[in-house]
């Protein structure tokens, strides 16, 4: 079924010239004052990024959940013009809104998912912004991710103390994996730019101390979105801040006696909680359920590219034994996997050659920057760095969640751009401290 249409490109220039419009309110904010270039510079390629990703699904691909989106939006408007009351079905719950769609087609598709769900009602609401037409749909999505990414940035070049923007802009507002997938109608520019905004927020109310209601009103918003779209992204930067707030707690103390006691009163704490607990019994139960689901998502990557040449991009983890310590041995590969797959030479597609090279990029960097610094420095200094842990914390946590369940490269590139800036800005920031330290690759 088409998509896009010969009345999408007339739109687009229409449409361009709004959105540069919109970038140019943007610069003339005071904290976007001598970086409006990286600003120009990431909306074109955002731009870029929604154009060529929608019309890749179009024409190369065919089917996606892109589409899935679209005609669920398209059902909320066709509802809605029959009767203007019925635009009260945007905002009921998913539940009823489920019910009326499966009671009006054969066909449920993904509606009776309430992040598939959501993300219907937005593109829904936007078709009466852009004459319902799938590729401007897309340009929204993209803005979006954008604005939101373009907020992280000011926030890692503020803590980087504005060293290496080039290097830092090039990370996070220009890496292809980000402004490609991360445009688009999908998931994943909704969570990609509500995250940057999040983040903003938080960095704002609690270390520049700016408080703004419509701030507050906007991080209670993002963040249901968030967790009705993808809940494990909210589950994790829950844990990070709280990772990064007990670190700054404890840098706070002065006296090193009673920082180590913290720290080992804590570790006790915990160790008293999960024993009581009975946590060994929860986490085998955990571990078997989710070997369960990895085999499960085993097997439908493995029909999938079985059907369709064009998703013969994936790869195997081996055998997965239902027991905790077998996660656990497995994790560091599927950290590797995650963060620096597909290799060259597993490149089967012309879009995964592309992925394969940036993350061969990423490892040659990583490894350069823990050379320069020394293993051990290179680990202690992210230790002992709050910002450095938070960022390190949700990099490991979403590789392994998204390492685990996700056996195609194509998909798990898609899906690891929400952790590639924090991860981008960690080396970055190690490299521009890394002449401080001997250059001995176990310095201590």
């Amino acid at each position: 079924m088409q998509h896009i249409f010969i009345l999408d490109y007339f739109l687009l220039p229409l449409y361009f010239a709004f959105f540069i419009w919109r970038v140019r309110i943007m610069a003339k904010k005071p904290e976007a004052s001598e970086l409006k270039k990286y600003l120009f510079i990431a909306f074109a390629l955002r731009m870029f990024g929604s154009v060529a990703y929608s019309m890749v699904i179009e024409y190369y691909y065919g089917y996606g959940d892109s589409f899935t989106f679209y005609d669920g939006g398209t059902f909320f408007t066709e509802l809605i013009s029959k009767s203007p009351s019925n635009i009260y079905y945007l905002f009921a719950p998913f539940k009823e809104t489920s019910e009326l769609y499966n009671s009006s087609t054969v066909a449920s598709g993904y509606f009776d998912t309430p992040s598939n769900n959501m993300v219907m009602r937005i593109s829904g609401i936007l078709s009466y912004l852009s004459f319902n037409k799938y590729l401007i749909i897309g340009l929204f999505f993209g803005f979006f991710s954008l604005a939101g990414q373009w907020k992280l940035f000011l926030v890692f070049d503020d803590i980087n103390n504005h060293r290496n923007r080039n290097l830092l802009a090039l990370g996070i507002l220009f890496s292809p994996s980000i402004w490609f997938w991360g445009s688009g109608l999908n998931k994943d520019s909704i969570c990609l730019g509500s995250l940057g905004f999040i983040i903003h927020i938080f960095y704002q109310f609690f270390i520049k101390k700016k408080f703004s209601l419509l701030n507050a009103i906007s991080l209670v918003l993002l963040i249901y979105l968030v967790t009705i779209i993808k809940f494990y992204i909210t589950v994790i930067i829950a844990i990070g801040i709280a990772v990064m707030i007990f670190s700054l707690f404890l840098q706070s103390i002065k006296n090193v006696v009673l920082r180590v006691s913290m720290i080992l009163f804590s570790i006790l704490i915990i160790g008293i909680i999960l024993y009581n607990s009975d946590f060994s019994t929860v986490i085998s139960e955990m571990a078997e359920e989710s070997t369960t689901q990895i085999k499960a998502f085993q097997e439908n990557y493995q029909l999938l590219q079985d059907t369709d040449d064009r998703s013969k991009a994936g790869f195997d983890l081996g055998e997965m034994d239902p027991s905790f310590t077998s996660l656990l041995l497995k994790s560091p590969w599927v950290v590797f996997t995650c963060l620096f797959r597909p290799f060259l030479w597993e490149s089967k597609k012309v879009i995964i050659f592309f992925t394969s090279l940036e993350s061969t990029l990423l490892l040659i960097c990583t490894l350069f920057v823990m050379i320069k610094l020394g293993i051990i420095h290179f680990f202690r200094t992210i230790l002992t760095t709050p910002y450095l842990l938070f960022c390190f914390t949700i990099s490991i946590l979403f590789a392994l969640i998204i390492g685990f369940t996700t056996f195609n490269f194509g998909t798990m590139i898609r899906y690891k751009i929400i952790f590639l800036p924090f991860y981008y800005f960690l080396l970055i920031n190690l490299y521009c401290n890394y002449k401080r330290v001997p250059n001995r690759v176990f310095s201590v």
